[in-house]
């Protein structure tokens, strides 16, 4: 059985409960946020707690900056890029650690969404807590509100949800980000396109690697599940194993065809090599890697959340330097 199912039915009983004390707590106490686009809020970087789960903040922000949430780490250092010095910004989600299709919301984490002006989160079923956080708030209607997946990517429900796997996001996100702001802010607006710029330049490191590694014609790869996607297609790899990826996303068990399939694979060296998300494992997923290991099949492991100690840009390219080093 899949990890992630292990946890959500662990999970599942007490985040009805937990989101109705967040919500609780927000009706009762935060009243007080006045303009929800100045007052008092978190700020990424300069981390102090303001959830349970990993959002993190900086205590009171100047009055006059635009409050904004991130319900993932990612997409809040983005945010803080484009904003700059004129927003104050809170990631909800920032342990390695945390599964956001599981987040239960805190009180902390409920307050800050109330009290933001923008709302980021991912949208299409990823993390749709963020949602019910903003319709719970009294001020929902004053919110910006962007969920990247869909406003940025045009993504719809069904398509695959790791957006941020596909190079062009960021970029895309920061100018989509900038003219929101600009609208909130006209004063400002030129500041905001210039720092999307300049965002979008610090791409430069993983366009170039992409670039490099983009195959003339299509590789055969195979994947632990769907997270790696919107990359492998970016690098022109073919997934050869659709079957088995989306039993792993759907929480099933995978058919015993379709693993024997994937060995056969593996042990024939039928692809270049395997990507393993190392936080969505399952005793078939690791004998998959350890007949890899066995084989001579590189494994190329990646991460749904943002590992500690990076940004986004070294993340990405941490792993295409896996992908390179397989490839060679």
């Amino acid at each position: 059985m899949n990890k992630r199912l292990i946890h959500k039915q662990a999970m599942k009983r007490g985040a009805a409960a937990a989101l109705l004390g967040s919500l609780l707590v927000l009706a009762s106490g935060c009243g007080a946020g006045g303009d929800n686009a100045n007052g008092s809020g978190n700020a990424t970087n300069s981390s102090n707690a303001a959830g349970g789960n990993g959002a993190t903040g900086g205590g009171a922000a100047d009055a006059g900056k635009i409050r904004i949430v991130a319900a993932e780490n990612f997409y809040g250092e983005v945010a803080e890029a484009v904003g700059g010095a004129y927003v104050d910004v809170t990631s909800l989600l920032t342990s390695p650690d945390a599964d956001p299709h599981d987040y239960e919301p805190t009180p902390d984490a409920s307050k800050a969404v109330d009290e933001a002006s923008v709302v980021i989160f991912n949208g299409i079923g990823y993390d749709e807590w963020a949602q019910k956080l903003i319709d719970a708030s009294g001020k929902a209607a004053d919110k910006t509100v962007i969920r990247v997946a869909s406003d940025v990517m045009a993504r719809k429900d069904g398509d695959n949800e790791h957006v941020w796997y596909n190079p062009d996001t960021m970029g895309k996100y920061a100018d989509y980000l900038a003219d929101r702001l600009g609208r909130l802010d006209p004063d400002h607006k030129t500041d905001y396109a210039n720092q999307a710029s300049d965002y979008k330049q610090s791409l430069a490191p993983l366009t170039e690697a992409v670039a490099s590694l983009k195959q003339a014609e299509p590789l055969p790869v195979a994947v632990s599940e769907p997270v790696f996607d919107y990359m492998a297609q970016a690098l022109n790899l073919r997934i050869t194993d659709d079957k088995f990826k989306m039993a792993a996303e759907e929480e099933t068990d995978p058919a015993p065809q379709d693993i024997a399939r994937l060995q056969d694979e593996i042990k024939g060296k039928e692809i270049a090599f395997f990507v393993n998300n190392v936080q969505a494992t399952s005793p078939t997923v690791q004998n998959l890697v350890d007949l890899a290991g066995q084989s001579g099949v590189p494994v190329v492991e990646v991460t749904e959340t943002l590992p500690a100690g990076k940004d986004y840009v070294a993340w990405m390219t941490d792993i295409l330097s896996q992908v390179q080093a397989a490839l060679d």
